[in-house]
């Protein structure tokens, strides 16, 4: 005590990629078809039918896809779970919205069946989630979705169109706008990918470690946000937690390879954040978690996470110079350059 001291440290230091110009400039992708099919429309209008369908009663056995009119009766040891219990319930074959045994019984039943069913209650039943119960249906009538006819009349109830033409042609130009974003987004993926494959770099395990657990406790708190445990989203998925965490690895080096091969960009580019791209970024998550620009910005600053956001709005202008430097090409033809 009082003397000096001499000491040695060994610590993890975050590599750096230096790139060329030619490294990261003419990286060649092909961009998927934006095109509309015939196919692709007439889907969609079936998905808008299928929202103005009607429910009419049938003869025929219930099907998957209709539904019954039942009174469900839902027990643990003769005690009723009201939760799982109802009168006059509808319930659609096939939905497995109270469990798959349920459905798999009412496959074939007719108006005036009683169903006894032994099943396990599913994840979103909380506490209960795993329980074993008894459910006795009665079924009291079979109904079929009757959908709207595919004409003039239907697009004047279901649009502001006045004719089935019009409504196609406004279904179109949506489909082709979603279709093309689509392939925007599979571009700066692709484009994202092959530079990614160029890093070669060693990345420390800490590194790795720190970016996967963040990523399961993201995945914990989602599955939290919906009253279940993370062990209770695997259960369902058929996923033990090895292989999760196995795949939550590999997305963290990528992750990660992504984040230093966009660095290096930056700093080949020279690129910097405004004051107004980071009060614009500011603005965006205040507005998405319902506070004031103000109240937001001095959490990010008090916790050292305005450093984190401008990192971010440095790497997605890295990405924007790599895109509109690479060699774009739709899919079947040979690439080109797009400008």
């Amino acid at each position: 005590e009082g003397t000096g001291f001499s000491f040695t440290a060994t610590v993890d230091v975050r590599p750096r990629v230096e790139f060329a110009e030619s490294d990261y400039k003419g990286i060649r992708a092909q961009r998927p078809s934006g095109e509309v099919s015939e196919t692709d429309l007439d889907e969609q209008l079936d998905r808008l039918r299928e929202r103005f369908a009607e429910l009419e009663v049938v003869g025929h056995p219930a099907r998957r896809g209709d539904f019954v009119s039942a009174d469900i009766r839902a027990t643990v040891h003769d005690q009723e779970i009201p939760e799982a219990s109802g009168q006059d319930v509808l319930y659609e074959v096939g939905s497995e919205a109270l469990a798959p045994e349920l459905d798999k019984e009412l496959e074939g039943a007719r108006r005036g069946d009683i169903l006894k069913v032994n099943a396990t209650l599913p994840e979103r039943y909380g506490e209960r989630a795993g329980q074993e119960v008894s459910l006795q249906v009665l079924v009291k009538d079979v109904k079929a979705k009757r959908l709207p006819a595919l004409d003039d009349e239907f697009a004047r109830t279901a649009s502001e169109f006045d004719t089935l033409e019009e409504l196609r042609e406004d279904v179109r130009q949506k489909l082709r706008g979603l279709k093309e974003a689509q392939a925007d987004a599979a571009v700066r993926d692709r484009v994202l990918q092959a530079l990614v494959e160029r890093v070669d770099v060693d990345l420390p395990d800490r590194l790795i470690d720190a970016e996967t657990e963040s990523r399961v406790e993201s995945a914990r708190a989602r599955a939290e946000q919906q009253g279940v445990t993370l062990e209770q989203v695997l259960e369902a998925s058929d996923v033990d937690e090895l292989r999760f965490r196995s795949d939550a690895r590999s997305h963290a080096l990528r992750a990660v390879k992504a984040d230093l091969a966009l660095e290096g960009v930056a700093r080949a580019e020279g690129l910097e954040v405004t004051e107004e791209e980071l009060d614009q970024a500011v603005q965006a998550l205040a507005k998405s978690l319902g506070r004031s620009p103000k109240e937001v910005r001095r959490s990010l600053e008090a916790t050292g996470r305005i450093t984190s956001l401008a990192g971010d709005i440095i790497r997605d202008k890295a990405l924007e110079v790599v895109v509109e430097n690479a060699e774009v090409a739709d899919e079947g033809r040979s690439a080109s350059r797009e400008g």
